[in-house]
């Protein structure tokens, strides 16, 4: 008798004990939302809301790799890379990184456009010139900042129906340089099998994992600190699984086979759960490139006014012999510089904000 009561009470001490963990780790797990920065001294608010909406560009490995003037004289934005943030081993020829500052422009003239202001864009020597101009009369159009607060990268299992037709036709109609590749497609089975194989490719890597792991966060202090890089829910994690992540990984271990195996593991899921691929083409000029992230850009916005999630899926152009062969395979006119992940999702979600504070890249000319 005195046994069973002393087994009984270990056993009620051990499910206590779990359920507190259980407890603590749903708590820890909750998503990380960050809060703007507004902190340029000396200017209007709703130019700096929207300077902060535009840093919620899409941007390869949520680097960041933008650097920004502000010259308040002449109401104009200058913006370039900043290659002290690129990625040197998956871009190397500095390819994705004019692509995100083209998703930063448009990004940039949508947040203007909400706050009631107009944009014109002009390139120049690698630089990028945004001129901003307030309408008379202009108020806030909560709407877009909705739009601007929601639109994210899902890197979760979709739907693996394709994206309805009417949908479609409307899209390839509105971006004609896109090319879509439903689920059930030869082209979509061939995108699927080459991306698989990149990521496999750049797994074993080991300079691969050494520059992601660098960008990777490994916990929620330190994303919010850094305002950089990718958190666990950036990555798809949520609950008692991010909680885990967290817990278990280092920097270290992210350098190592078994965060490659469960890299590999996690891309395959990805890609046998969508309903479809956009490919974006486009000359490998500045101008080109950015004309091709900007075109991404507004894609994602309409995507995301549909419920259609959305993840980059590049490794394919990041890696040989993959990204020579793709041209020809797809049989496009021009080469291949994006390829999106698309399905549809339950619950589409929201952009966690983790961005900088303004004054960290932003210098104001007054």
């Amino acid at each position: 008798m005195k046994f069973s009561k002393v087994a009984v009470c270990i056993f009620g001490g051990i499910v206590l004990a779990a359920c507190v963990v259980l407890v603590v780790a749903a708590i820890a797990g909750r998503p990380l939302k960050t809060t703007p920065v507004y902190d340029l001294e000396g200017v209007e608010e709703d130019v700096q809301g929207a300077l902060w909406y535009a840093s919620l560009a899409a941007n390869s490995h949520n680097a960041q790799m933008w650097n920004v003037l502000l010259s308040l004289p002449e109401k104009r934005v200058v913006l370039s890379v900043d290659e002290n943030r690129s990625l040197n081993v998956v871009d190397e020829k500095g390819r994705e990184a004019v692509i995100s500052l083209g998703c930063y422009v448009e990004t940039m003239c949508v947040a203007f456009d909400a706050f009631g202001y107009d944009t014109q864009v002009e390139y120049a020597d690698k630089k990028v010139y945004v001129s901003y101009s307030k309408r008379e009369n202009a108020k806030t159009d909560q709407e877009k900042i909705a739009l601007l607060e929601k639109r994210h990268t899902d890197k979760a299992a979709y739907k693996d129906d394709p994206v309805a037709v009417d949908v479609a036709d409307q899209l390839l109609q509105e971006y004609p340089s896109m090319r879509l590749y439903q689920n059930g497609e030869e082209k979509f089975s061939y995108l699927k099998r080459i991306s698989a194989e990149a990521v496999a490719s750049q797994s074993a890597d080991q300079e691969y994992r050494d520059e992601l792991a660098e960008w990777l966060r490994f916990s929620d202090r330190e994303a919010a600190d850094r305002r950089d890089g990718l958190s666990a829910d950036m990555m798809g994690l949520q609950g008692i699984v991010k909680s885990v992540y967290y817990w278990t990984t280092t920097r270290k271990s992210a350098q190592g086979d078994g965060f490659a195996k469960q890299g590999i593991a996690t891309a395959d899921k990805q890609l046998n759960h969508c309903g479809a691929f956009a490919v974006f083409t486009g000359e490998e000029s500045f101008e080109e490139l950015l004309t091709v992230g900007r075109t991404v850009q507004a894609f994602w916005f309409d995507c995301t006014e549909r419920g259609i999630a959305v993840q980059p899926f590049s490794a394919a152009l990041e890696t040989e012999p993959f990204c020579e062969a793709v041209q020809g395979e797809l049989g496009t006119e021009q080469p291949v510089q994006m390829i999106l992940r698309l399905g549809y999702v339950d619950d589409y979600g929201q952009n966690s904000g983790l961005r900088r504070p303004l004054s960290d890249y932003i210098e104001v000319s007054r």
